[in-house]
């Protein structure tokens, strides 16, 4: 098995207008900024509460509430304020982003793909919303789509890992393992994600039936972490072929 990354986003820290009219939404906005900082998350709802209570047209109060729901992993709350954030403000790149990121992750993937493709065509110059939408075309098997999608990424931002390993599975995902090989090595040397890409380059080798080779690099990445799931059903694999020789 292989891994594949995502991406994140940051909550916002701009400040609201500050006329008199709107400086107690303003307020309150900056004490849940202030509380999520601090990780008292359901302190920083009440307070997006309060700001968006106060000032009903505030896409920032909804997308930071947005992004408490989504570390709560409360999917659907979240998928609502990304909406109502990106409604409230059609060049809200972020918010449409997560709107995206936020089907995905309730495998609403033809609704993501939908907002996905309005993303890159809207902000085409983000090498995250490109790689974003590669993913989706990844999981909906659209995979010479999703290489485009990272090629795309990719001359944006030569040096993102996310998106060189997330390309070099699709490579894996058409048999084109060599490409795959160089796509990770490509990624090793950014000094990110190594346990990872290691276990990716094991997968690599255990599909070519390299054996030693695959062992190598699955131990490099459980020398890093033991217990995930994935590079032990990988380290299993290569036991149990082991014994068969």
């Amino acid at each position: 098995m292989r891994y594949l990354v995502l991406c994140m986003f940051a909550i916002l820290t701009v400040s609201c207008q500050s006329d008199t009219s709107k400086k107690e939404a303003s307020d309150f906005f900056l004490r849940g900024n202030a509380k999520y900082k601090e990780k008292e998350y359901f302190e920083s709802i009440k307070w997006y509460n309060e700001s968006i209570e106060k000032q009903e047209v505030f896409p920032d109060a909804y997308y930071n509430r947005g992004l408490v729901y989504q570390h709560l992993e409360k999917h659907d709350e979240a998928l609502e304020d990304f909406t109502k954030a990106f409604a409230q403000d059609s060049k809200f790149a972020p918010a449409l982003f997560k709107l995206a990121e936020t089907l995905q992750t309730l495998e609403k993937y033809d609704l993501a793909l939908t907002e996905s493709a309005k993303l890159v065509k809207n902000f085409p110059d983000s090498a995250a919303n490109w790689t974003l939408h590669g993913n989706i075309q990844m999981q909906k098997e659209m995979w010479n789509e999703s290489m485009v999608s990272y090629d795309r990424a990719l001359a944006i931002d030569s040096l993102s890992v996310e998106t060189m390993i997330n390309q070099g599975v699709v490579f894996q995902e058409l048999n084109q393992l060599d490409l795959a090989e160089k796509m990770f090595k490509r990624a090793l040397r950014q000094g990110k994600y190594q346990d990872l890409i290691y276990n990716n380059l094991g997968y690599v080798e255990i599909q070519r039936m390299h054996w030693e080779l695959a062992k190598q690099y699955v131990q490099k990445a459980l020398a890093v972490d033991p217990k995930n799931p994935l590079y032990v059903k990988n380290w299993e694999r290569i036991q149990k072929k082991s014994l068969l020789e």
